[in-house]
C-alpha cells in the first residue's frame, strides 16, 4: 500500500493546491472517486493501495490524493521504521503522474466515482485541501488501523452520514488477510510471522477489514447512503499486458528449515563440524529471540507485542551458543540444553492448540531445536 511516485512529482502538488483553492469553482463540475491499484512485485506493495482522484472535466483539472506517502531521506528514517515511530504524509499530485507511475510497474489500476452532491463534494476537497497542507499532512502511520485505505474509508464515513456498508462476509484474522497477498513471498510471510505477535490473530469485521485497498474497493461497491449506492460508476483505468507479481522462489523457508533439520540428523552420526553447526544453529536462533524481545518490549508498535515465537527462538541461545564450542560445556549448559529441548518438544506436540498462528516452516525448525538441544544435553 506504499507507493513512491516519481521524484519531484510532489512539486506539482503546490501547484494543485493553490490553484484549486483560489478558483473557487462550481463543485458540482468534479467528480471524486477511488483509485485501487493492485499489488506490487515488491513485498512493501503486496497489500495495493488507494487514492483520491479529484477531478473537473470542464477546467480540465484532475489531481490524486494520496496518503501513501514517506520520505525515505527523513532523519532517523530506519530507526523510526523499525520502532514504528514512522510518519507518512497525504501528497498531491497530477493523475498523470499517478498513472505513469502505477504503468511504469505494471499494476492494474480501477476506479470507483462516487455519487455525491455539491455540498459532500465541497466537504470532501476541503478536507483534502486542509490536510494535504504542511502542517497537517502528517500521520503517524500504522498496517492495521492507519493507512492509506482507512483514512479513505473514514473520510468517507465523515462524507455520507450515515454510510451503511455490506453485511460481515467472514471474520478473517488479521495475520488471514494478510496471508492472501503473500503467496509469492514466503520469505516475506516467514518474516512476518516471526515479527507479528498475539494481536495479529484477532478476528476482524467488514469495518477492520478496510485497511487492506481491495476489500475497501469492495465494501464501497456494495455500501448505500439512504438506501441508494454511493458509487455510480466503476471502470478499469489501466490494465497490464502481464501480471506484475512473480512466482516465489526456490528456496522456501520451509525447504530451508528442512534443510537445517536434515542436517541436525547428519550431525549426530558426524561428528566433525558439528559443533559449529550447534553453534550457528542456536546463534542464528538467539538472534531471532532478540528480535522479538525487541519488537516486543522496545518500539510502538502494537501488533508484536505477546508474541509466541519467543517460545521456540530463545534470546538466551544467544550466549548459551558459545559454550557448545567447548569440548566439556558443563552441567549447567547440559541442564539447560535439556530444558529447550523439552520446552521445544511441548511447543511441537502443542502446535495446533496454540492462539497464536506460527508459520509452518518453523515446525521443522523446531524439531532440529529439539534435536540438537538434546543431543548437546548429553554430551560428557
Amino acid at each position: 500500500m506504499k507507493n513512491i511516485v516519481f521524484i519531484g512529482v510532489l512539486l506539482y502538488g503546490i501547484f494543485i493546491q493553490g490553484n484549486l483553492i483560489l478558483q473557487g469553482q462550481d463543485y458540482k463540475n468534479f467528480e471524486i472517486s477511488l483509485l485501487t491499484a493492485d499489488p506490487g512485485k515488491e513485498l512493501f506493495t503486496s497489500w495495493g493501495h488507494s487514492a483520491i482522484r479529484v477531478r473537473d472535466a470542464v477546467s480540465g483539472y484532475d489531481a490524486v490524493f494520496n496518503y501513501g506517502m514517506f520520505d525515505f531521506h527523513a532523519p532517523n528514517f530506519y530507526s523510526n521504521f523499525a520502532q514504528g515511530r514512522l510518519n507518512y504524509y497525504l501528497g498531491a499530485y497530477d493523475f498523470d503522474s499517478f498513472l505513469a507511475s502505477y504503468a511504469y510497474e505494471n499494476r492494474k489500476i480501477k476506479e470507483q466515482v462516487f455519487e455525491l452532491d455539491s455540498v459532500q463534494k465541497q466537504f470532501v476537497i476541503n478536507f483534502l485541501i486542509n490536510n494535504v497542507q504542511p502542517e497537517n499532512r502528517y500521520y503517524l502511520y500504522h498496517f492495521f488501523l492507519d493507512n492509506c485505505a482507512t483514512r479513505i474509508r473514514d473520510l468517507m464515513i465523515l462524507t455520507y452520514d450515515g454510510l451503511v456498508f455490506p453485511e460481515e462476509k467472514a471474520n478473517f484474522t488479521y495475520r488471514e488477510l494478510i496471508y492472501l497477498y503473500l503467496g509469492n513471498h514466503p520469505w516475506g510471510r516467514f518474516g512476518i510471522d516471526i515479527a507479528l505477535g498475539l494481536p495479529t490473530d484477532q478476528k476482524t469485521n467488514m469495518y477492520e477489514q478496510m485497511f487492506l485497498p481491495d476489500y475497501l474497493f469492495d465494501a464501497f461497491a456494495e455500501a448505500k447512503y439512504n438506501g441508494k449506492p454511493i458509487v455510480k460508476t466503476t471502470q478499469d483505468i489501466f490494465i497490464p499486458d502481464r501480471p506484475a507479481v512473480q512466482p516465489p522462489g526456490f528456496f522456501t523457508p520451509m525447504l530451508v528449515c528442512c534443510l537445517i533439520l536434515g542436517l541436525s540428523v547428519l550431525f549426530c552420526f558426524i561428528k566433525k563440524g558439528a559443533r559449529l553447526f550447534d553453534f550457528s544453529l542456536f546463534f542464528v536462533v538467539g538472534l531471532i529471540g532478540l528480535l522479538v524481545v525487541f519488537l516486543w518490549f522496545f518500539t510502538d508498535h502494537t501488533n508484536t507485542i505477546n508474541n509466541l515465537n519467543i517460545i521456540w527462538a530463545l534470546p538466551t541461545h544467544l550466549i548459551m551458543a558459545f559454550f557448545l564450542l567447548t569440548k566439556k560445556p558443563g552441567i549447567f549448559v547440559q541442564k539447560y540444553f535439556l530444558a529447550t529441548a523439552m520446552i521445544a518438544v511441548l511447543l511441537l506436540a502443542g502446535w495446533v492448540f496454540l492462539p497464536q498462528k506460527l508459520n509452518s516452516a518453523m515446525i521443522p525448525l523446531t524439531m532440529a531445536i529439539a534435536l540438537r538441544a538434546y543431543w548437546n544435553s548429553r554430551k560428557k
